[in-house]
């Protein structure tokens, strides 16, 4: 019987994705720490040596085809690495595995038209991301969180959605990350548009406003966005309450915390 890989943190929130969107925030933290492993061709010399990546040379790593376009296969560990040759029946001598730092892959990654699968064939189940995201992570930009001040607000024209027509991933990676969190006390979803751009606006009341769980919700609903459209968040005011109350009774929310005590009239 194989002996368990153990899990890294890596692996857990990888694992956690498999079940909900929820985590991706974790999971954009995980993958930036300690070392990534990489598959190069085989070559004598090197094996159990170090590499040295150039400007100008060829490209050094595996890659796979994908649905979205190429991507190189990385993993979590060396186990990992290990298991995904294994899984995918790869002769022996093929590749070689190498450590990278966590962001130096992904700046090196960042800079190319190329994804990065991570564990594939492992487990853990596996994860695609791509270059956009590579260089937000390595740039900061991911992390980044914006001071919710209430000194730029602005009006936008909304257009009231059937159910039916609700854009459903979109949604469900907002409910999941909407849940996990109580300051998020409710959610409404509009069509519209914002710079020219058409796309979906997605308003929340959130009480207290917290600026770390705000982006993290941020990032759960820009995961996986095919740009396909527009996502635009917005929040409610929560201060003025009689604004907040008929706003309940004009439009219907997707979400609702269960402790939230709905007004008179209120659309659910």
């Amino acid at each position: 019987m194989n002996t368990p890989i153990p899990l890294n943190e890596l692996d857990r929130t990888i694992m956690a994705m498999q079940k909900s969107q929820a985590v991706f925030p974790d999971f954009c933290r995980a993958v930036c720490e300690g070392e990534l492993w990489a598959l190069i061709p085989y070559h004598p010399e090197v094996e159990g040596g170090q590499i040295e990546i150039k400007n100008g040379a060829p490209f050094p790593f595996a890659l796979l085809k994908e649905e979205k376009g190429l991507a190189v296969p990385v993993f979590s560990s060396s186990a990992r690495a290990d298991e995904g040759l294994a899984k995918g029946r790869i002769r022996a001598k093929t590749y070689s595995v190498c450590a990278l730092q966590a962001m130096v892959l992904l700046s090196i990654l960042g800079s190319t038209k190329f994804g990065a699968i991570i564990n594939k064939g492992c487990a853990s189940g596996s994860i695609t991301i791509w270059p956009d995201l590579m260089r937000d992570l390595v740039s900061g930009v991911a992390f980044k969180t914006n001071a919710l001040s209430r000194e730029n607000e602005i009006q936008v024209k909304l257009t009231p959605l059937d159910p039916a027509d609700y854009p459903t991933d979109l949604v469900q990676r907002a409910f999941e990350s909407l849940r996990r969190h109580k300051n998020f006390r409710a959610a409404w979803v509009f069509g519209g548009e914002k710079d020219g751009k058409r796309g979906y606006h997605l308003l929340t009341l959130m009480e207290p406003r917290d600026e770390a769980i705000y982006h993290d919700f941020n990032l759960t609903v820009h995961s996986n966005h095919n740009q396909a459209y527009g996502i635009f968040l917005g929040l409610l005011d929560e201060r003025d309450k009689a604004y907040v109350e008929n706003f309940f009774r004009q439009a219907k929310p997707f979400y609702v915390a269960a402790d939230y005590p709905l007004p008179p009239g209120a659309k659910v």
